[in-house]
């Protein structure tokens, strides 16, 4: 009983600590599930966008390496919390773990309209623009939720192995043993 209450709990937290995509919809069901049918998790979708300073980001490309991705919201408090500890884990780990934000109240602009808040938020990690492909491929297959923000852990072979939603600073140091865990794997 008291780990169901737990469990009861953290949703109800994680959901409280989230911002509605589009605040016209009602949030879907939470799924449960911490990871997919398969051992290796479920396949990235692979994307390819441009970031703010103009680079091409294609998630392909980082084969090899973990990715962590979070769907997030200019408007969203705790999408901007969660930015600091991005930060920190993209330098932490340079080169063996990329960051990649990418923002759905831009959708289908171009991600340079984003720069003004990277800059603002001393983002250190690829920005980009979504688009409704990615959020279909990534929030609608795998939470089911329309909320953000929404953080995918991409192993080195291209798997979602592990996503949140919502976020609360007790979090980090779980994505951070999550992310260390895929670095040791060979």
């Amino acid at each position: 009983m008291k780990k169901l209450l737990l469990i009861g709990l953290a949703f109800s937290l994680a959901f409280s600590f989230s911002c509605e995509k589009d605040k016209n919809q009602e949030p879907q069901k939470v799924k449960t599930e911490e990871t997919s049918t398969s051992q290796n998790g479920i396949k990235a979708f692979d994307f390819s966008f441009t970031d703010v300073n103009g680079k091409p980001i294609k998630l392909s490309d980082y084969k090899g390496k973990v990715v962590v991705l979070q769907f997030f919201g200019t408007y969203c408090s705790p999408c901007k919390a969660e930015i600091p500890f991005l930060n920190r884990l993209y330098k932490e780990y340079n080169g063996k773990v990329v960051v990649i934000g990418l923002s759905v109240d831009y959708i289908g602009e171009p991600s340079s309209k984003l720069k003004p808040f990277v800059e603002e938020m001393n983002i250190s990690y690829p920005v980009v623009a979504s688009n409704e492909k990615a959020w279909e491929n990534y929030a609608g297959k795998i939470t089911g939720m329309d909320s953000i923000p929404q953080t995918f852990i991409i192993d080195k072979e291209g798997y979602i192995r592990y996503y949140n939603v919502g976020y609360i600073p007790q979090y980090d140091s779980l994505f951070e043993k999550a992310v260390k865990e895929l670095l040791e794997e060979k």
